[in-house]
């Protein structure tokens, strides 16, 4: 992002927020508390990247006696000078129970794509090398591991 009065360049950070909506809002309300929090992270300079509604859970303890709540999943864009404001607004928010932010590290494509190879890969081998009518015995283990155990 380039400033026009300065013409210095801001660096815009990746962040990841998860919070959670008490259960006292129902299905009904969640829309209008997502736009909520994506309108705030806009006021601040922020871009919505990914938003992702987790459904309603279980809280692994309660708090402030509510036991389950909403879990959001939101991907977003903003300059880290703001971050801490928007931190201070969120914590204000009276619809979130609890929110973290961290920094979200860009997922190299290339080497997600390499882990999914990796798997499919060792499973189609270990398909391959036994028939699914083939059964097996414990003789035929103690075999394999003697034949190991040889070298």
């Amino acid at each position: 992002m380039l400033c026009a009065r300065s013409k210095i360049l801001i660096k815009l950070v990746m962040y990841e927020l998860l919070y959670i909506v008490p259960s006292p809002f129902t299905e009904k309300d969640l829309p209008k508390i997502l736009n909520q929090i994506k309108e705030l992270i806009e006021k601040f300079g922020g871009k919505v990247i990914n938003q992702e509604n987790l459904g309603n859970k279980k809280l692994a303890y309660p708090i402030k006696h509510i036991r389950r709540g909403f879990y959001v999943l939101v991907y977003f864009e903003m300059e880290p000078q703001k971050l801490k404001e928007f931190n201070q607004k969120l914590r204000l928010s009276s619809e979130i129970l609890r929110f973290l932010i961290v920094k979200a590290e860009p997922v190299k494509k290339a080497s997600k794509i390499r882990r999914e190879e990796v798997k499919t890969k060792s499973i189609t081998k270990a398909d391959e090398s036994r028939s699914p009518a083939e059964k097996i015995d414990l003789k035929t283990i103690d075999e394999k591991i003697d034949k190991l155990l040889e070298i």
